[in-house]
């Protein structure tokens, strides 16, 4: 199966795009990354340029998980460019980064993202940039960014299962107990 990561050139993509590069070294899955806007005269600012394609592709290379980079500059909007992608693969998971944007903002701008899961038929998951520190049980940003130099961990991290079976620690008991400490039975 493949996952299908939309990008450009902004912190919410890149963080989709780790994400989306945890989850294929995870699942064995491939990884496709497409970027896409209007092309000719109405040329988009989300279309990435021949230098940040190469850091990229740097990205992908060092992520150690089989990954391709499309880039579509036609007729078409983003969302419509996307849209057709996912349809064409049929990809596990859509993965696509989302902004801190209010709701008057989405009013007037547009929203991408709303616009994505309205339109794909597979399942979206939207990544939000991490502001502060990532959480270690979030990203192999260290294993996946080049940019970082040896900084990467020797051993991988141990994935956190949150929503495991746990055993619930009330199972079994009959009482509620009071506030007051005396005892009670229901």
């Amino acid at each position: 199966m493949t996952i299908l990561a939309a990008y450009k050139n902004s912190t919410t993509a890149k963080a989709a795009l780790h994400t989306a590069l945890d989850i294929a070294r995870e699942t064995g899955e491939e990884v496709v990354v497409v970027n896409a806007g209007p092309g000719g005269e109405h040329r988009s600012k989300s279309l990435i340029t021949e230098a940040e394609q190469l850091e990229l592709q740097a990205v992908l290379d060092a992520s150690g998980v089989p990954a391709t980079f499309r880039q579509y500059a036609r007729d078409r909007s983003t969302a419509d460019e996307i849209t057709a992608v996912a349809a064409e693969l049929e990809p596990s998971l859509v993965v696509i980064g989302l902004r801190r944007r209010g709701g008057f903002g989405r009013f007037v701008m547009g929203s991408l993202a709303d616009e994505l899961l309205q339109k794909v038929d597979q399942p979206v998951l939207c990544v939000k940039e991490y502001r502060g520190a990532t959480p270690d049980a979030v990203s192999h940003v260290a294993e996946t960014d080049p940019s970082l130099g040896d900084t990467a961990p020797s051993q991988p991290y141990e994935t956190p299962r949150p929503f495991a079976h746990a055993q619930d620690p009330h199972e079994g008991t009959r009482g509620v107990q009071p506030r007051d400490g005396g005892s009670s039975t229901v």
